[in-house]
């Protein structure tokens, strides 16, 4: 450790002197808000003013109110549903020109820059956007709160509660992510493979279920890789809030239909969409939650839990999955009262799918072909 300053009014110790190189080392970034950036209309951001924020060890900036749209993309000329974005500010290096602000599909730094003269601050998704008020209650066009047609109130656009920040985003890793209030965060998609025993959260994608051997324990520990967990039922209440429910005869507010055979892909529906930016909250599959119940009815089972009594269950049910390997066993009093709650419905539940629907009938342990998952984080 050194000194890096002191106060010498005749400059003749260098470490009087406030240069750049000290300036980035002690400002780093300060802004007077942690969300900086927000979505200002469909395909633009605003960057707020007085941020000062260091680029490398060679360029501080001081921020002015600044508008960002797809004229700021280093490749292409308009936003591709689906795709997340960064939000980068470069530095020429030369003293006469100011910061500029580039806009970007990659994730390291844009095209033409480097990691030296660039730096990330920021990203969002552009993807389906539900109409609402400033209260979030989703609205027709004409603005009338669940007034007629509002359900096909959808366009193109930044997801509103997906822009984040170095202040304001998940502990994890932010794209795909809206944010919900209470300082949680959740996937806009339900969950994918991600090839690397994680999950992500990604347009047009089969959502993984149990067609590929996931049980509730598989989803919570894929998350945790993610740096994820389950959301809570009260938690999926909260995102999947404004999302149609859904119809027996038609998949034109939910992947629902009677007649339906599949999952299909995630985002496939364009009404299927809530009023923070969750897409296929309601049918396409049930969503695993956190919340685990004892279930009601009293069971016993002459083979694996003979009496209605405590007792371990001689043949453990947790050896499913994806992973099926010993786990230990369940000391339970019924025959397979331990269950997870579902939320949302499935493919082909029709008019019972709903942004509250909610299967208290399933054990965590169950590997079914029409459950699937949606990872929740806390902000940073």
């Amino acid at each position: 450790m050194s000194r890096l300053l002191v106060d010498d009014v005749t400059k003749t110790d260098s470490r009087a002197l406030l240069n750049v190189s000290k300036m980035a080392t002690i400002s780093d970034i300060v802004t007077p808000t942690n969300q900086y950036l927000y979505a200002s209309g469909a395909n633009e951001l605003t960057l707020v003013e007085n941020c000062v924020i260091s680029v490398g060890a060679a360029g501080v900036f001081k921020t002015g109110n600044t508008v960002l749209n797809a004229a700021n993309l280093d490749v292409g000329s308009a936003f591709t549903v689906g795709c997340d974005y960064y939000v980068y500010i470069c530095d020429s290096r030369v003293d006469a020109q100011d910061e500029q602000y580039v806009i970007s599909l990659n994730s390291t730094y844009p095209t033409g820059w480097n990691a030296s003269n660039s730096r990330k601050i920021g990203g969002f998704h552009y993807g389906r956007c539900r109409k609402v008020d400033g209260n979030l209650q989703p609205t027709n066009s004409s603005g009338v709160i669940f007034g007629t047609g509002w359900e096909s109130a959808v366009s193109n656009g930044i997801v509103p509660r997906s822009v984040w920040t170095l202040g304001h985003r998940p502990k994890c890793n932010p794209e795909g992510m809206v944010y919900i209030g209470g300082g949680t965060w959740v996937d806009i998609y339900l969950n994918s493979d991600d090839g690397e025993m994680g999950l992500k959260s990604e347009y047009n994608c089969a959502p993984m279920t149990g067609t590929e051997g996931m049980n509730w324990y598989n989803f919570v520990e894929r998350l945790a890789k993610s740096g994820k967990r389950l959301p809570d039922y009260a938690e999926f209440c909260a995102y999947a809030f404004g999302s149609p429910a859904g119809l027996d005869d038609a998949n034109t507010n939910a992947w629902s239909a009677t007649t339906n055979s599949g999952r299909d892909v995630t985002g496939s529906v364009v009404n299927a969409v809530s009023a923070v930016g969750c897409v296929d909250a309601v049918g396409r599959v049930w969503e695993w939650l956190n919340d685990l119940i004892t279930r009601a009815e009293h069971a016993k089972n002459t083979e694996n839990h003979p009496n209605e009594a405590w007792g371990w269950d001689t043949n453990t049910p947790l050896k499913t999955g994806e992973k099926n390997y010993d786990v230990g066993n369940i000391y339970q009093y019924y025959y397979n009262s331990l269950a997870a709650l579902l939320a949302g419905g499935y493919w082909d539940n029709g008019a019972q799918c709903g942004a509250r629907a909610v299967d208290c009938n399933n054990y965590p342990w169950g590997v079914y072909a029409y459950t699937g998952a949606r990872g929740a984080c806390d902000s940073l």
